[in-house]
Formats: structure tokens, sequence, C-alpha cells
């Protein structure tokens, strides 16, 4: 019986280290990179008055694969388009922007990544000169699409954006919303996959192998009784 509890117990600890703590994500992998080509500030963020907006019109960038396809960096088109009509918030020295929502996307006549995403956060140092977006699952959902790397199906996906050089400096402006700036940007984008189905398969032995103990001491002490 004690072996029977043995198996078990390792089956359902290997099960648990393959799945990644969404919480904090501990398995999680950059497998790629890009910072932009030249040093135009090619992010233009504005106030549209109710609310603001960040653009980046097909412009040249390095896309940099990590894993999931052949190593290394690529010329690319980069293009982004999100929005937020959430106002500024004042977070100790610095600030911060909710609810932004779009899409960051590189190519070259093929679409080595796309990423939606939804509800991530501007944050803004207190001087106003850089600046980063931050988009986390579960909570703020991403979707990678790519028809270059072969990415696996992920359970937890996080971007970063790094804004820098903004010019002017950030502020808040009047109504409440960000004032307007360009700034230079780079990032990168990570996941951790699902389980293989060995693993799932492991977990499933676990479970049966701790029924199967646990009939076998109730039949015992039923006996034994």
């Amino acid at each position: 019986m004690n072996a029977f509890r043995n198996l078990a117990a390792a089956a359902v600890i290997s099960w648990l280290a393959a799945v990644p703590a969404q919480a904090v994500d501990l398995n999680s992998i950059t497998f790629a990179q890009f910072t932009q080509q030249g040093t135009d500030k090619i992010a233009q963020y504005a106030n549209t008055g109710t609310g603001n907006t960040i653009s980046i019109a097909e412009s040249p960038a390095f896309f940099t694969v990590n894993t999931y396809g052949p190593p290394g960096s690529y010329p690319s088109v980069m293009e982004m388009q999100a929005a937020s009509s959430a106002l500024i918030t004042s977070v100790g020295p610095q600030f911060e922007q909710g609810g932004w929502a779009g899409f960051i996307k590189f190519g070259d006549g093929s679409n080595f990544l796309t990423a939606n995403f939804s509800n991530a956060t501007f944050s803004f140092d207190g001087s106003g000169g850089s600046a980063s977006m931050i988009s986390t699952d579960p909570v703020h959902m991403i979707s990678y699409t790519s028809n270059f790397l072969n990415l696996p199906v992920f359970d937890f996906r996080n971007l970063a954006l790094a804004f820098t050089g903004l010019t002017p400096p950030f502020t808040v402006a009047a109504n409440g919303f960000g004032s307007d700036f360009n700034a230079n940007v780079a990032g990168s984008f990570a996941g951790s996959a699902v389980p293989e189905p060995s693993g799932w398969l492991m977990m499933l032995a676990g479970f049966g192998c701790i029924g199967l103990a646990t009939r076998r001491r109730t039949m015992v002490s039923a006996i034994a009784a």
C-alpha cells in the first residue's frame, strides 16, 4: 500500500511541476524581442479629448527570435495601434493609465508575430522621460498569431514594451488624460506552454493510484474490523 501511495504522490508532484503557476509564471519563456531601426521616435502617443491613442506606422524594426523558430535577428516592419479611455492616475511618483487594448505586429511579407491585447497598463516614470506598457495573462488577455514561428498553445502570456526618450516629457493634460509625446520603443514577448498530453496522463494516473490506494486501505480496515 505504501508503494501505491508513493507512486501516486510522485505522479501528482511530477504533473504539478509541469504546470506553470499562473500567479507567478515561473516557467515563462521570452521567445521574441524587438528593437526599432534608427533613432527616429516612431511611437506617437496622442490625446484625443476622450482618451489616448498610441500608434506606430509601418516602421522598420529588428525582430529577434529566441525560440520556437529559427534563432536570429530579422529585418521587419512594425505596426501598432492601441487606445484607452481611462484617466491618468497617480501611483506614488509615477503615473498609470489602464484599459489599453490594441495590437502590435511584425512582418516582412510574412506574419512574424501579431500580438492582440486588452486591458494593458501604461506606466510613466515621475520625470516623464520614459514609460512602459505591460500586459499579462490571465487578467489582461493576450493572443499571439504567427506563420513564421511554431508557437505552442500558451496558457500564460505576457508582453512588455519600453518607451524611451519621450518628447516632450509626459505630463497629465487638463482633461485628465496624457499629453502628446513621441518616443523610441523596444519590447519582448513571452509565454508558458500548456502541459503535454503525457503530463495530463501522469496526473490522471496519479489520481487513479490515489483512489486505488484509498480503496485498498478501506478494504484492509474492514477486514481487520
